[in-house]
């Protein structure tokens, strides 16, 4: 009886509501990210949206929903902590975290992905030629795009950020992270778009092991860019304007 109720209070703790949004869910409990994944639930690009309207877009009852996110981060309460808590730590160290692992993942992956995608469509051109000729547009239109952010953040984004938090004040921040926003919905709706041409990464059935690999590759990327944009969209960023805010009414 003791342990029943003590796992019952435990869950209580767990403030998940459907007026609550995807981004904050993500934000609040890192742990509910891979879940959120799992029922088709938005929560970079479209994290603003409430969860209830999240969990009807997904044809999943926000009662299911808010259930099994809570089971996701009570399970992840009972093993240690691996991630740092991005609310608290000092923004410096989250971006310095985002271009460490989210930037050098990208720098690796985009051009390996590529080289797969050329060799793919040459061996199943004849078998799938329509459908790897818009997926290779789709992916370089995308590649180009993420790389060209990852440039503004690394040598532009980022330093001015650094330069407010060294007490400079830089009146561009505004803009520039409401440009890396913008980006970021146009990078969502070309991995939606990806998706919706693969028919959610079903292989063939005389796929190689190429394609196989390729279809891994794109869906890692996915998962990646994801957990990039959340840091940014509903940490990073509304902590900067918090800073700026602060920073401005101090002066």
């Amino acid at each position: 009886m003791g342990m029943t109720r003590k796992k019952e209070a435990s869950m209580a703790e767990i403030d998940i509501s459907p007026e609550m949004t995807v981004g904050a869910v993500a934000a609040e409990y890192p742990a509910a990210m891979r879940m959120l994944e799992a029922l088709g639930i938005d929560y970079c690009c479209g994290g603003k949206l409430p969860l209830a309207e999240a969990a009807k877009g997904a044809n999943v009852p926000v009662e299911t929903v808010i259930a099994v996110l809570r089971t996701a981060v009570e399970q992840a309460r009972q093993s240690p902590a691996v991630e740092p808590d991005w609310h608290m730590a000092p923004l410096d160290r989250l971006m310095e975290h985002i271009e460490q692992k989210h930037h050098a993942f990208m720098h690796a992956e985009l051009p390996r992905i590529g080289v797969m995608l050329e060799k793919v469509s040459r061996a199943h051109g004849e078998a799938h030629g329509a459908m790897l000729a818009q997926l290779s547009e789709v992916y370089r239109n995308l590649r180009a795009e993420i790389e060209a952010h990852l440039a503004k953040e690394e040598d532009i984004t980022f330093p001015a950020i650094r330069h407010l938090l060294a007490g400079r004040i830089d009146e561009r921040v505004e803009r520039m992270v409401r440009e890396l926003e913008h980006e970021h919905e146009v990078a969502g709706e070309a991995l939606a778009r990806l998706r919706e041409i693969t028919r959610g990464y079903a292989l063939p059935e005389e796929a190689c092991t190429t394609f196989a690999a390729l279809y891994t590759a794109l869906q890692e990327m996915e998962r990646d860019l994801h957990q990039h944009i959340h840091l940014e969209n509903n940490i990073l960023f509304p902590r900067v304007r918090q800073f700026a805010d602060s920073y401005g009414k101090a002066a």
